[in-house]
């Protein structure tokens, strides 16, 4: 498949996921599809990396969706609670969000760099 076509089917099973919140198993059969089309996606890259160097990307992928998860609960929970978040809470939501996983691409491709050298 092309890299278009892969990208826009997950964005498409993005938009689904958010548009279904009263259907659950579509949310999850979007989800479960949108899963497969990044590993499509990312299918050409990965075949660059070594066992070793996909185990190790693998475990620091999980470890910082940990992390980010975290950091986004943790920062909402912050904003609902603090005064100075009324009123625009939602923008500020976006951007916790925007800027958590920002840095976690940041950390990510930095680490993909170093282990494409390996």
């Amino acid at each position: 498949m092309s890299k278009n076509i892969v990208f826009y089917l997950i964005l498409l099973c993005l938009f689904i996921s958010v548009a279904m919140k009263s259907f659950e198993v579509i949310r999850t059969i979007a989800n479960v599809s949108c899963f497969v089309f990044v590993l499509l996606y990312g299918k050409d890259e990965m075949k660059t990396y070594s066992r070793k160097a996909l185990t190790t990307l693998s475990i620091c992928f999980l470890f910082l969706v940990g992390i980010c998860v975290f950091i986004i609960l943790q920062g909402q929970t912050f904003m609902k609670h603090h005064p100075f978040f009324k009123g625009w809470q939602t923008i500020a939501g976006i951007l916790l969000i925007i800027v958590s996983l920002s840095i976690c691409s940041f950390i990510l491709r930095k680490i993909s760099n170093c282990l494409k050298r390996l």
